[in-house]
């Protein structure tokens, strides 16, 4: 149903009940005829004014100029009570426009007024009086009135819905757009991430494969030279260059795969278990890989970061501790992931942090995150704790 309609039909409702009060009389006079017409067209010309101000503060006067047209209907035709069924097309109009307590309390006031006048008017012209009726009229002015208003919060529920649906709609296409903005920035940071990691791991191969390479073309000049004169010692340098390539080729099959392994992506868990799986193969190490919690909330700058902090800590295991066994426990918490990794190797009773350690660190603190280090006769132990809401970092201070 639209406003629209119910103007019209407003309209036809006053025009038809002006013609009855015309056709009502046997024989009316000149002055009922002409104010028929009059009324008639008062309706007709209110009818386009209220459409044309019903959005200003102006909407009142058609409303003021209908209960004056009304009142006329009293005066010439007094013996109808027909009056009131278009005092009620008016208070439909009324509660349908307006939410003011002021108008509403001013024209429900003026109506009774007119009412109870137009009741004096009749008894004395007429000499009769009808109380059923006039409580009938009324009371479907009342109805009307409650019709009127309901349609009116109608109109406006449906306004607000549709207003709130626009606003709910943009909020969803800016959501949209937002969404896309931070997958595409997602996307960016883990490329970025995967270049870093890549840089980081033919950087090390440079650093520890090529200084073992570069190691080992001395001692095998050495064993060359030594290889007639002191056989004995020519053998234990080919020695020390057959683990010196040996370990060499550990660390470039290792480098190798963790490249392959970013090249096809697979779950954190599933990362490390592979990782632990081939330390296994490859070294003997027994291990062990515990979680707690959900590792789906960890971001995937700090998985990969997490993943070289493992590989970092069993490979020292191995190389430096000569570890057998090794464990690997990680908590994940709404606030923070923390990560130990502890091993039976060789402790010491001081540490002194080399490459892998310092770099270790380093990857931890870009996440705001911290780390410790530990060495005993029992083994070393590796932990490291990374925010996942906050981030932190502190100059200075004790």
């Amino acid at each position: 149903m639209k406003l629209t309609f119910l103007s019209i039909l407003r309209l036809v409702m006053l025009t038809m009940i002006s013609y009855i009060y015309y056709s009502s009389v046997e024989a009316p006079t000149n002055a009922q005829m002409i104010y028929v017409i009059i009324g008639i067209t008062g309706f007709i010309l209110n009818h386009f004014l209220l459409l044309y101000i019903r959005k200003h503060t102006y909407y009142p006067l058609p409303l003021a100029l209908d209960f004056i047209l009304i009142t006329g209907f009293v005066f010439f035709y007094p013996a109808s009570s027909l009056y009131l069924i278009l005092f009620g097309v008016s208070t439909v109009t009324l509660f349908l426009f307006t939410e003011n307590r002021r108008i509403l309390w001013a024209f429900s006031i003026a109506f009774f007024i007119i009412w109870a006048g137009s009741m004096y008017y009749i008894y004395k012209v007429t000499g009769t009086f009808s109380l059923m009726e006039n409580l009938i009229n009324f009371s479907l002015i009342v109805f009307e009135a409650v019709v009127g208003r309901l349609i009116y919060r109608l109109f406006h529920a449906r306004a607000k819905i549709e207003t709130q649906y626009g606003e709910l709609q943009e909020t969803h296409t800016a959501l949209t757009s937002a969404h896309e903005q931070l997958h595409h920035y997602s996307k960016q940071v883990e490329e970025l991430t995967l270049i870093r990691e890549r840089n980081r791991i033919s950087g090390e191969i440079h650093d520890t494969v090529g200084h073992k390479m570069t190691a080992l073309l001395v001692q095998l000049q050495v064993a060359k030279e030594l290889m007639e004169s002191r056989p004995d010692m020519s053998k234990q340098k080919i020695q020390l260059c057959e683990d010196l390539a040996r370990e060499s080729l550990q660390e470039i099959r290792l480098s190798v795969r963790t490249l392959k392994d970013h090249d096809q992506p697979k779950s954190f868990v599933t990362t490390i278990r592979k990782m632990l799986g081939d330390y296994q193969k490859m070294t003997g190490l027994v291990s062990s890989f515990t979680v707690k919690g959900d590792v789906m909330v960890i971001p995937i700058s700090v998985q990969l970061d997490l993943t070289r902090v493992i590989q970092e800590s069993i490979t020292n295991a191995v190389r430096h501790g000569q570890a057998k066994e090794c464990s690997v426990i990680l908590e994940v918490s709404e606030s923070i992931v923390e990560i130990s990794i502890k091993d039976d190797g060789k402790g010491s009773g001081e540490i002194h942090p080399g490459f892998g350690l310092k770099h270790m660190r380093d990857r931890i603190h870009e996440h705001g995150g911290t780390t410790a280090f530990e060495s005993t006769k029992e083994g070393f132990l590796v932990k490291a704790a990374v925010p996942l809401i906050e981030m932190k970092w502190q100059m200075g201070g004790s």
